[in-house]
């Protein structure tokens, strides 16, 4: 198509149009159906939760295999007193170890369990690493200043060598 001068244009309606450069009617419209191989039509997935940010819209899309899994739902009053009573066991023993597991993790925060076992060797650790970069630190401050010291003591070594007298030096000839 593209070698005989044919221009071609999908539309959101499904339409075709083309352009002959040999055909003097111009424009006309063609069915996509008639030219383009069946397809099924793909229906938009719906996010299962649409998160705001502030850093824009996030969009959480379940997977196949969580569409596919719908398990019904019972309504209790239609069972029978076997069912009936299974049934309210086993969501109130999901609620209690619902429960529980919060109030576990409350608990154990509360008592501060849920610290490494060993953290104070990790803080104490920590700690000595700190105190010997500040005393590396420390130290080539020290040094930093006692270079400065003796660059200062060789300058007025050289000053006086070549002559020139310091303020203090000729504040005390005048005296």
């Amino acid at each position: 198509m593209a070698s005989s001068g044919v221009s071609v244009v999908a539309t959101d309606d499904v339409l075709l149009q083309d352009k002959r450069m040999d055909d003097a009617q111009g424009f006309h419209t063609v069915s996509l159906d008639e030219h383009l191989p069946s397809c099924p039509a793909r229906k938009k997935k719906q996010p299962r939760r649409v998160l705001h940010c502030s850093d824009g819209i996030y969009e959480e899309f379940s997977t196949d295999e969580e569409d596919e899994v719908d398990e019904p739902t019972v309504d209790p009053k239609t069972l029978t007193w076997g069912p009936y009573l299974w049934f309210y066991t086993t969501f109130m023993a999901g609620r209690g170890l619902a429960a529980c597991d919060f109030l576990g993790e409350k608990l154990a925060w509360f008592f501060g369990i849920t610290s490494p076992k060993y953290q104070y060797a990790i803080d104490e650790y920590e700690r000595m690493k700190r105190q010997d970069k500040e005393e590396q630190e420390e130290a080539e401050r020290e040094a930093e200043a006692e270079r400065t010291r003796a660059n200062q003591q060789e300058a007025e070594k050289v000053n006086d060598m070549e002559g020139g007298a310091t303020a203090t030096q000729a504040e005390q000839v005048e005296c």
